[in-house]
């Protein structure tokens, strides 16, 4: 089965948005595409319901998506387990939202674009991914025995640690040929559901949607390329150079010594002054660091450091308030 390569490719760009973090991070995750895309793309923000339990967007995260071009969806996901799993599961049924373009590119929230990017020549294979971080999957004899097939005998190495392992992708940046996403989210939700099911992950509940997408396109015998760090660059495990920088970002929460990084301060303020309204979200998410003057980080940084005595002495609030401020 061939990908798309030719040069009239067309891209839609989906990603997860609900209230509280995923907000303002979404906001400026669009903010960034907006800036950065150069290609023939649209932008969907994928909102789950019932809002009972997912919450509603402010009205300012609604004009403002409508002001930077991006669609929204709604999806429900129907899928009631713990509470890790529900939320990381929502990214499943993103992949059954329509469009008109010829390939589907899933992006974490927590994802952020940092230069321009055409993916024209990119993502050839009807599959794209890159390796995950470190090598979070285990049981895997367990994990194939619940969907009735064989280990794989491939094996990549994990993208930053160099570890071994079979074919196992980091779902935070996803590239699919939209024809197949929704053959994709089938087979995802079953080896899911199956997985599940055999208790083979019950000591490894968080890593169930992303080791099953890795299941799932083993099962469907996807042709599939690795993607290298620049499309799926892990600021925790190695601070920027910005001589050379990564496509996409991946902003997991780093602790406060990550947060001095000149380039990132410049862009997110810069990406705020462009859409103002966005200011109030990103303070309440994680990239409220990148907003804080400089006297402000450090504390945080020295705080974090010494963070276990100071619980010792302080207790865990004032430790917390430290390292993290008031907002």
């Amino acid at each position: 089965m061939s990908g798309l390569n030719n040069n009239s490719t067309s891209y839609a760009f989906v990603f997860v948005c609900q209230q509280g973090d995923l907000e303002g991070l979404s906001l400026l995750l669009a903010a960034s595409l907006k800036r950065f895309l150069d290609c023939n793309y649209e932008m969907i923000a994928a909102v789950p319901l019932p809002e009972e339990k997912w919450g509603k967007l402010a009205p300012k995260t609604m004009t403002t998506f409508q002001q930077m071009g991006v669609r929204i969806e709604y999806f429900e996901n129907p899928i009631s387990r713990d509470k890790k799993g529900n939320p990381l599961t929502n990214k499943i049924y993103s992949l059954q939202i329509p469009t008109q373009m010829d390939k589907l590119i899933f992006l974490d929230s927590d994802l952020l674009c940092l230069q321009d990017f055409d993916p024209i020549g990119k993502f050839m294979s009807p599959f794209s991914a890159a390796p995950t971080f470190k090598a979070t999957g285990k049981n895997w004899d367990k994990i194939y025995q619940a969907v009735s097939s064989e280990v794989p005998s491939t094996r990549i190495k994990t993208l930053f640690s160099e570890e071994l392992q079979p074919p196992y992708f980091n779902s935070g940046l996803i590239a699919v040929d939209a024809k197949l996403a929704s053959e994709l989210t089938g087979m995802w939700l079953d080896s899911f559901d199956k997985i599940d099911r055999s208790g083979a992950m019950d000591s490894n509940l968080y890593f169930r949607e992303q080791v099953s997408l890795a299941v799932a396109v083993m099962r469907l015998q996807y042709q599939y390329d690795l993607l290298g760090e620049k499309y799926n660059y892990w600021v925790k495990y190695q601070p920027l150079d910005s001589n050379d920088l990564p496509y996409f970002l991946h902003h997991t929460w780093p602790h406060p010594p990550i947060y001095h990084q000149p380039y990132l301060k410049q862009l997110v303020r810069s990406l705020v002054d462009d859409y103002p309204a966005i200011e109030p979200f990103v303070q309440r998410c994680r990239w409220k660091y990148y907003l804080r003057p400089e006297w402000m980080v450090k504390i945080n940084q020295w705080a974090h450091q010494n963070r276990h005595s100071m619980k010792k002495r302080w207790g865990s609030d004032i430790t917390n308030w430290m390292i993290h401020g008031h907002s």
